[in-house]
């Protein structure tokens, strides 16, 4: 085994005790759990009024700084560096126009006192090379990097993987240096499509000893009518060094519905690793991380569920990234944001099955049957409305949702979060759940009155919540609903809250906010 196999196979051991968060979802498990203590919950954000009259002055905060214009994922921590994906407008000159705030931004924050280290903007493509639904005026940079000790992979707005050497920067002596690139577009021929409600939001690298494992984005044309490189891969497996592809898979082909924006999971199973992703067919399929065989899939999808275009039909495909917890695989289905509100599932998987392990196997033309082979420990149901339950609150019942919903579990693109065996996800339209893990029973749920885009957290007792309205809910966790604080903004948060080094991390808007317990 070669040094820098060694070094990531021992941080990949340490991940989850340690107190950095260097990849998205903060550990190889992707479930959003801090080891942490000293969250600090009594800040506060400066609020104003309609006449611009300041009602709530800022408190609490540590330090901020300025982002783009727009930015759709939550910062990664390690060795003391604080890395943000963003866009092109320049926080220090706000001089620069607005036409040119294209492409996306890699910034780097001291994580004392945010002083902005060093950024690497990648230029939008344009003319003949670009495909407005690839890369977009404004769009941020989606895809969360990935730090394992000198060194940095992520995806730029590009379509390329970039491998840095950040050695220098965390020394203090110079800036990182590019040790390689990959073109997915011209190398491997795909066609990506990201989503341009979501400014940008893609999918995350993941990674294993020296091996590198990226989601291609791959999607539809411009009219959402077909796959324009059905031959093309999906997910690739590269050399972390060198990023030479070593396999390459395209299993969705030509029906992929929309996107695919789900970041990996690297789990292993049995004595072998898995590589686990959710993609735009609406299939969840696991992968030999070694050779790219196909280990199991599943489609939680009932045979009889149609794909419609704007979110209207009854089949969804994954936005959000599945967690292991507990031996099991923990992932909701969805679609892009702005699809609009609808039936979704969340799913427990048993990853210790093969072949294809859906609820359901083909019966015919829109019918499906029972399939004895099934992994699916549990999943939400999907309810009309007379079926919609009630739920306890003290003393009393009331209905779990609004009248306007009709189904028990939205689409999700923010996923879940799992800890002492309790769930908790969290759907577009702004419902927070709690499931008991093994068996899916819900033990409450709570109406967040606004959408829900980023990750949950879970750290010391307390799950958090922030929503598209610029709040960041915290609760109790355990069986019984006790909704501990709302902490409003005058932004939005599209990303979720990350507790690394003692620190709470918030990206609302054009700005990082780090909050910490006053030494």
């Amino acid at each position: 085994m070669n040094r820098l196999a060694l070094s990531a196979l021992l941080l990949s051991a340490s991940t989850s005790l340690a107190a950095d968060w260097p990849q998205w979802g903060g550990g190889p498990s992707r479930n959003p759990v801090s080891p942490e203590k000293g969250l600090r919950l009594d800040f506060q954000f400066r609020l104003t009024d309609d006449k611009d009259k300041v009602v709530k002055e800022e408190r609490g905060i540590t330090w901020k700084a300025r982002l783009g214009e727009w930015t759709v994922i939550p910062p990664v921590i390690a060795d003391g560096l604080v890395w943000v994906g963003t866009n092109a407008r320049d926080p220090n000159n706000d001089k620069i126009p607005e036409k040119d705030w294209n492409g996306g931004v890699l910034m780097c924050f001291r994580g004392s006192d945010g002083k902005l280290l060093w950024q690497h903007r990648t230029p939008r493509l344009s003319g003949k090379d670009v495909n407005w639904v690839e890369d977009f005026s404004h769009a941020a940079l989606g895809s969360a990097p990935l730090v394992e000790g000198d060194q940095l992979w992520y995806v730029n707005n590009r379509s390329e993987v970039v491998c840095f050497d950040i050695a220098l920067l965390k020394k203090g002596t110079g800036e990182p240096r590019e040790v390689w690139k990959l073109d997915m577009r011209a190398k491997l021929g795909v066609f990506p499509r990201l989503p341009v409600m979501q400014e940008g939001f893609a999918a995350s690298v993941a990674g294993y000893k020296d091996r590198l494992y990226v989601v291609t984005h791959n999607g539809v044309d411009e009219n959402h009518v077909k796959v324009p490189a059905p031959d093309a891969p999906s997910l690739v497996c590269l050399e972390k060094g060198t990023g030479k592809v070593l396999w390459q898979d395209n299993s969705p082909g030509k029906n992929i519905h929309d996107v695919q924006i789900s970041s990996p999971l690297i789990a292993e199973v049995g004595g072998k690793v898995q590589v686990i992703v959710g993609q735009g067919d609406g299939w969840l399929r696991a992968f030999d991380a070694a050779t790219g065989e196909l280990v199991w899939k599943c489609d939680p999808n009932p045979k009889d569920a149609v794909y419609e275009l704007g979110g209207t039909g009854t089949r969804n495909y994954f936005v959000a990234t599945p967690i292991l917890y507990d031996g099991r695989v923990y992932v909701a289905t969805g679609q892009q944001w702005e699809h609009s509100l609808g039936l979704g599932e969340l799913c427990c998987i048993d990853p210790t099955k093969k072949g294809d392990v859906s609820p359901e196997l083909d019966a015919g033309p829109k019918k499906g049957k029972p399939n004895p082979n099934s992994a699916v420990v549990w999943s939400t149901p999907r309810l009309t409305t007379a079926d919609v339950p009630r739920i306890e609150v003290g003393k009393k019942k009331r209905d779990m949702f609004r009248e306007a919903r009709d189904f028990f579990f939205g689409r999700s693109i923010s996923g879940c979060v799992a800890h002492d065996g309790l769930v908790y996800a969290a759907d577009v339209g702004g419902y927070l759940c709690c499931f008991d893990a093994r068996t899916g029973k819900l033990y409450w749920a709570d109406d967040l009155r606004d959408s829900v885009r980023g990750q949950l957290l879970w750290v010391e007792g307390k799950v958090l919540v922030a929503t598209d309205g610029g709040n960041l809910f915290a609760y109790a966790h355990g069986k019984e609903r006790v909704r501990l604080a709302r902490i409003e903004s005058e932004t939005y948060f599209r990303s979720g809250p990350v507790f690394a080094n003692g620190t709470l991390y918030l990206t609302g808007g054009d700005t990082l906010y780090a909050i910490r317990n006053p030494k």
